[in-house]
């Protein structure tokens, strides 16, 4: 690895850990309750809470979502943090040293997950293959856009409609980072990986009640792997069944059930899309330690926190505030029933929750426009077996866990484990509608199962960590086989990532760096060059390029260059615009542009869509019969290669 590669890892851990101390003071002030005093959450409050601002701000249009607004916020923040050690004296920011111990690793699981997927993507950095494209331009459009929303790369003249917040607050972290876009995005991941598993940790260390601190750490390191890294269980079936792994293809355990797709947080940290059920993956641990501190303490100021993280996940995932309200469902309607009176507290709680929810979101619900058709009934249910290949192991966790569990501390893993078994059965009797009509319920099964796989490894870590904990009294004869059956399970799973990784990066072979660029360079030159002749000449006019398939090459030039295209990938369009009516005009405007011999027309058109760049290249060549004569009197080149050349538009 180059001196320059190991220098900017380097330099972005001392980033991340100037973001932690920031946050520090207000964060221990909020945890406190917990063993580590939530240290573990600090880089995420940072971030956070700097991105919630500028968002806020700038949906105003307010020019905020800049480098200097980024600094001022910070600002902010700091000096924030700075009267609360003042107010509150040193004891703001002191810890004990059994909190240490725990700190201690916390932060060597950060700087593993950080390190560790940083240095795998370098060998295979590339922003080329399935989502990447759409999630590499989102965040390159919110880097560019100083007010918000920020205008879609593949429709101009629109913004987008997605649930996009955590891209936003992926270009506020590589803001942060002081690296391009394309660097970036790799140290993003990385970033996600380090929170993820010191948060995981810390949720599964305090799960599991464990008076005895190896047994916390224990129960906290398989909470931490199992969340962030381990496969579901059809890697043991593939074992046993075939006697061996030396045809085992990773993504089949997303892929088992026909029609369907059923991913976890391993699988991403793989194939290395920086799409939002991943983005969210912090933000829904968050979310799980603060509701355990709720169902402790029913303190209203945990109430507010997860009003707001549900308002962050409603703009980053919205599935998961379905995922997480069916949560505070069952553990609602369990204090319910143990304790009526409860009822009044309930309501206020979900009062709140809503409040803040709303407060937060509310600029994203102003300008989002729903792209969902309703809920159906499914026709094609999964085979009991393949379920039971998939989620058998999730399924034993449950039992262990919420049979290891005595007193009060049973309502959390009731809770957990009902919902891990809801979140698996819905799929197989409803599922929401979209536009895909040879896999109706991929979705639905993909985004529950999803959550369903991050409660389980949770689950996992608690339970283990009761378990070993000796101070708690288990009977011999229950405590050990459940030790040995959960460890079978935690370690069979984890050998996903030993196969999945390795194959997906070509066996570590070639090093190629961390900038998720530079493939273009060789693999598309021209256009390459094109892009960063954009990037510096950028005058805010939108462009024209060949409108694409979904997961192709096509329309390189607008995710690369961040300027908008008047259409692009048009299924990922057609989803996100509720109906095909608006890509088709477009479609058909596109190709009047490149090949009407009207130039009266195609003026109109430029104009309608602020057009200040047309591309022709091979593409554009290949999906239509190009008039270079008539598009040339409408401009003059700015940069050519080869048969690819850019006009900008007089």
């Amino acid at each position: 690895m180059p001196i320059s590669d190991l220098q900017t890892i380097l330099r972005v851990y001392l980033i991340s850990l100037l973001l932690q101390i920031i946050s520090f003071p207000l964060t221990k002030k909020l945890f406190n309750k917990l063993p580590d005093v939530g240290y573990p959450l600090s880089r995420l409050v940072t971030t956070l809470m700097a991105s919630l601002i500028i968002w806020e701000v700038s949906n105003l249009g307010l020019a905020m979502n800049t480098n200097l607004g980024l600094w001022v916020t910070t600002l902010i923040l700091i000096f924030f943090n700075l009267w609360l050690v003042y107010k509150d004296g040193l004891r703001s920011i002191i810890i004990s040293k059994e909190t240490l111990k725990i700190v201690i690793i916390e932060e060597y699981l950060f700087l593993v997950g950080l390190v560790g997927i940083a240095l795998i993507r370098s060998f295979l950095p590339e922003i080329d293959s399935l989502e990447k494209f759409m999630d590499f331009g989102f965040v390159n459009r919110y880097l560019l856009s100083p007010t918000l929303p920020a205008g879609d790369m593949w429709q101009a003249g629109k913004a987008i409609n997605y649930y996009s917040f955590g891209h936003f607050w992926s270009s506020t972290v590589i803001r942060y980072f002081g690296t391009s876009a394309s660097v970036g995005y790799n140290l993003v991941l990385s970033f996600i990986a380090g929170l993820s598993l010191s948060i995981a940790f810390s949720i599964s260390y305090f799960l599991s009640g464990a008076k005895r601190h190896i047994a916390g750490t224990i129960g906290g390191l398989a909470g931490a792997f199992a969340t962030v890294m381990a496969g579901n269980t059809h890697t043991i079936w593939y074992l046993i069944s075939h006697k061996g792994l030396s045809n085992y293809w990773y993504a089949d355990a997303t892929r088992f059930i026909h029609n369907t797709i059923h991913e976890f947080p391993g699988y991403s940290f793989v194939v290395a899309d920086l799409h939002g059920h991943l983005i969210d993956l912090p933000i829904v641990l968050t979310f799980l330690l603060v509701f355990l501190l709720w169902l402790e303490s029913s303190e209203i100021l945990f109430e507010i926190v997860m009003g707001i993280l549900v308002g962050v996940m409603m703009m980053t995932n919205t599935w998961d505030v379905a995922v997480y309200g069916l949560l505070m469902v069952i553990a609602g309607l369990m204090m319910a029933i143990r304790k009526p009176k409860d009822l009044i507290l309930l309501i206020k709680t979900a009062g709140i929750i809503l409040l803040f929810m709303v407060l937060t979101a509310l600029p994203w619900f102003v300008n989002f426009q729903t792209i969902s058709s309703g809920i159906k009934i499914v026709q094609e249910r999964s085979p009991l077996w393949q379920l039971a290949v998939l989620w058998a192991g999730g399924v034993i966790t449950c039992l262990v866990g919420i049979l290891s569990e005595k007193g009060k501390q049973k309502l959390p893993m009731w809770s957990l484990a009902i919902c891990i078994i809801f979140l698996l059965v819905i799929p197989e009797l409803i599922y929401a509608k979209d536009i895909y009509p040879d896999h109706p319920r991929a979705n639905t099964m993909f985004k529950l199962t999803y959550q369903a796989s991050i409660m389980i490894g949770i689950m996992m870590g608690g339970t283990l960590g009761k378990l070993f904990d000796r101070e708690r009294r288990l009977f011999w004869w229950w405590r050990w086989p459940s030790i040995i059956v959960l460890g079978t399970i935690f370690v069979g799973t984890m050998i996903f990532p030993t196969v999945a990784f390795p194959n997906f990066y070509a066996n570590f072979k070639t090093y190629k760096g961390l900038d998720g660029e530079k493939w273009l360079e060789g693999v598309m030159p021209a256009r390459y060059g094109m892009i960063n002749y954009l990037r510096k000449n950028f005058d805010r006019k939108n462009m024209v390029e060949a409108v694409g398939d979904s997961y192709t090459n096509f329309n390189a030039v607008s995710v690369f260059s961040g300027v908008p295209t008047i259409e692009g990938w048009r299924v990922h369009e057609w989803l996100w615009r509720g109906g095909y009516e608006s890509v088709s005009l477009r479609e058909t405007d596109v190709r009047e542009i490149y090949e009407s011999r009207d130039s009266k027309k195609t003026a109109e058109l430029l104009k309608k869509y602020n057009v200040g760049w047309i591309v022709v290249g091979d593409d554009e060549r290949g999906m239509y019969q190009i008039n270079d004569i008539g598009l040339l009197f409408l401009g003059k080149k700015v940069f050519e290669s080869g048969n690819t050349y850019l006009i900008k538009v007089k």
